[in-house]
């Protein structure tokens, strides 16, 4: 790789963040896939919020999941289907409203998403030390960068 991506076109260069941000995506999660496999953890990487979000705070819904995760219903479907599959969350109805359908985890999805949670620490850690050297905490950077696109469209 050259010193700086797209050093051929500097006066476009962030027009190209979205490509940018799928690279560095791919490398976390190529890398995230490889710890989590050596440590034996069986969700899939795409699927990690909603086991995590399950052990910490116990049985809920996709609308539940979606909400505090800021994302769509159908995502958050899309994500729970391969844990259903392998059996480390169950649905159930809610015992107290017949027509809401809560995910809840098996015994062997908290054993998961507790050696799921450990390889997290470890990589949480690595991210921090990320931040310090480039002198940035990126998650709030990314976090602001969405809430000002949300707020100034690019048209």
């Amino acid at each position: 790789m050259t010193q700086h991506a797209f050093s051929y076109a500097l006066d476009h260069r962030p027009a190209f963040l979205a490509h940018m941000a799928n690279r560095l995506d791919r490398l976390i999660c190529k890398q995230t896939k490889r710890l989590m496999s050596e440590a034996g953890v069986e969700t899939p990487i795409l699927s990690m919020s909603v086991i995590v979000f399950l052990l910490k705070n116990g049985p809920g819904t996709v609308a539940d999941i979606a909400q505090l995760d800021g994302q769509s219903h159908q995502l958050i479907t899309s994500r729970t289907g391969p844990l259903e599959e392998l059996g480390l969350i169950e649905a159930y109805a809610d015992p107290e409203d017949d027509r809401r359908r809560l995910l809840g985890l098996t015994a062997r999805g908290r054993k998961d998403a507790a050696k799921a949670l450990k390889v997290s620490d470890r990589i949480a850690a690595s991210f921090e030390a990320m931040n310090a050297e480039l002198g940035v905490d990126l998650m709030s950077k990314i976090e602001s960068a969405e809430q000002y696109l949300s707020r100034t469209p690019l048209a």
